[in-house]
């Protein structure tokens, strides 16, 4: 009975930073992209710097994704939203939104000010990786889709 309870409270202790408010999966930590895993195109562009996720509680969503400069690692695009489906700036000229699909998946869009450009994703989070399906369109008629798998780094 004792180690019944011991193990309810080691999987609470642990269980519990992952489950975001309303039973949302919280994908907040470090991550970086699996290059092996992911499907990209040739010649798409992808990042493979680190995001973090500095907020993620089911209703609210704050992160950052880092740029390679030449002195290092430094903070590039923020997004800070919520999961309502709205858009919410994402850089200098593109919004995105987020939307819960399920407790442990999202829909977001990411839209070029100017058009040029739409992003369509599917996320996918568990406790060690997160799955994006996406397709991307240059507003000129040519879209590709992709996979980008992320794996927690803390």
């Amino acid at each position: 009975m004792r180690f019944a309870v011991f193990l309810a409270f080691v999987f609470a202790l642990f269980a519990a930073p992952a489950f975001a408010g309303e039973g949302y999966f919280s994908q907040q930590g470090a991550w970086i992209r699996n290059k092996a895993e992911s499907k990209i195109p040739e010649g798409a562009v992808h990042k493979d710097t680190p995001m973090v996720v500095m907020q993620d509680d089911g209703q609210n969503l704050r992160y950052v994704i880092f740029d390679m400069t030449t002195t290092g690692y430094q903070a590039g695009i923020t997004f800070v939203g919520a999961y309502d489906g709205k858009p919410y700036s994402f850089g200098k000229e593109a919004t995105r939104s987020y939307k819960h699909i399920s407790p442990n998946s999202f829909r977001s869009e990411i839209k070029n000010d100017d058009g040029s450009s739409t992003i369509e994703t599917v996320t996918f989070v568990s406790a060690v990786k997160m799955r994006i399906e996406g397709k991307r369109s240059d507003g000129l008629g040519k879209s590709y889709d992709y996979v980008e798998v992320w794996d927690k780094m803390n």
